[in-house]
């Protein structure tokens, strides 16, 4: 008993509210936020005794909250990340300290299927995505399939080795239909009216996956646009307790300033919104035999810089001018009437809130103790 209290007077010690580090966290914004990803370059961390394995972030109230730690190329520790919930206007302080790591529950995970025709899928807690590799003959698109989820728990594996997901089991499905679109939200040049595809991915690597965030990076085969090759390359990244991912393109290849569309199919459309750099979308399930029992799909695409909104070519779309090498960033998201977005209304809420998130991010500070 005496022993167990002295490892326990020493995690405390190294745990405790003073003598490491403090992330202060603010919110610029009007809108409350609620389990936000926070990203601290790990040299900010520097000098504080901290190692992936050791590395312990606390809430305002004490608590461990999980963390996650991303690594560069060489594998050394190039971030941290964790949730901060920070009301309209306000800041919240969590402590980073030395200590013992709790294992925390994965909340987003996605890999390489190469048993499905190299598809790549990728889910949290709320939603599921994939998208297509080069074993796949049709569709060939970079566009993305949205699998509905009613179950909190992470289904892919799961899903993929059961080989039958077009149906309900209890815990969604995939009643979406993608074709060679862009589906439930990706990017595409965008020249005379239509929407230059890319074709299905050529490479592919996961470059992190969970507990809190999945991320991946794709390459694409060059697309000529009138002459010119235009080379994409993509990352993907999901965070638990968000419905959006969060996708960054580079375009190269040419001189000057190109056209992009950062766009959804359309289907049968039940109600739509619109701003200036996004789209809010609800149908009815599209990949299905009986939409009425399989309920609505939401979707949403938002384009940072977007000039506006274009319908063309079967889609919605926002568009916007790009250089080449520049870090194009979109989102896209989605939500079922049958697990966790109702309807219409709340969906148009909940595409503009996450507009605003991503214009206001949240400012996090890295300060002593």
């Amino acid at each position: 008993m005496r022993r167990l209290f002295y490892f326990a007077f020493l995690f405390a010690a190294g745990c405790g509210s003073r003598g490491g580090l403090v992330v202060e966290v603010s919110n610029p914004s009007e809108l409350a936020r609620s389990k936000e990803t926070v990203e601290i370059a790990w040299e900010e961390l520097s000098g504080a005794g901290l190692t992936p394995d050791n590395v312990v972030v606390l809430s305002p109230e004490g608590g461990q909250e999980p963390s996650q730690v991303l690594f560069d190329d060489a594998g050394r520790p190039s971030a941290l990340l964790f949730q901060a919930t920070v009301g309209a206007g306000a800041t919240a302080e969590y402590p980073v300290r030395r200590g013992m790591r709790e294992e925390y529950e994965r909340k987003a995970y996605g890999r390489y299927v190469p048993e499905r025709a190299d598809d790549y899928a990728w889910e949290n807690n709320l939603t599921a995505y994939r998208i297509y590799g080069p074993a796949l003959g049709d569709p060939r698109t970079q566009g993305v399939d949205v699998w509905v989820k009613s179950a909190p728990r992470l289904v892919v594996d799961e899903w993929f080795a059961r080989n039958d997901y077009h149906r309900d089991y209890g815990e969604g499905m995939d009643c979406y239909k993608v074709g060679n679109t862009l589906g439930a939200g990706a990017l595409a040049p965008f020249v005379d009216g239509r929407v230059a595809l890319a074709g299905n991915y050529v490479s592919q690597k996961c470059t992190a996956n969970g507990p809190i965030r999945t991320e991946a990076q794709f390459v694409y085969a060059p697309v000529d646009i009138g002459g010119r090759k235009v080379a994409m390359r993509r990352t993907i990244r999901l965070d638990a307790d968000d419905r959006f991912t969060v996708q960054e393109y580079v375009l190269d290849g040419f001189d000057g300033e190109l056209s992009v569309a950062a766009g959804l199919v359309l289907h049968e459309l039940k109600a739509s919104a619109e701003g200036r750099d996004r789209i809010a979308l609800t149908e009815a399930a599209s990949d299905s035999d009986d939409p009425e029992r399989d309920g609505d799909i939401s979707l949403g695409v938002i384009l940072a810089g977007g000039e506006g909104v274009a319908y063309s070519d079967g889609h919605a779309l926002v568009t916007r001018r790009a250089k080449a090498g520049e870090k194009i960033v979109m989102l896209n998201g989605s939500g079922w009437s049958r697990a966790g977005v109702d309807d219409a209304e709340e969906w148009r809420r909940a595409v503009e809130e996450r507009a605003e998130a991503l214009a206001a991010p949240l400012n996090a500070r890295v300060k002593r103790d």
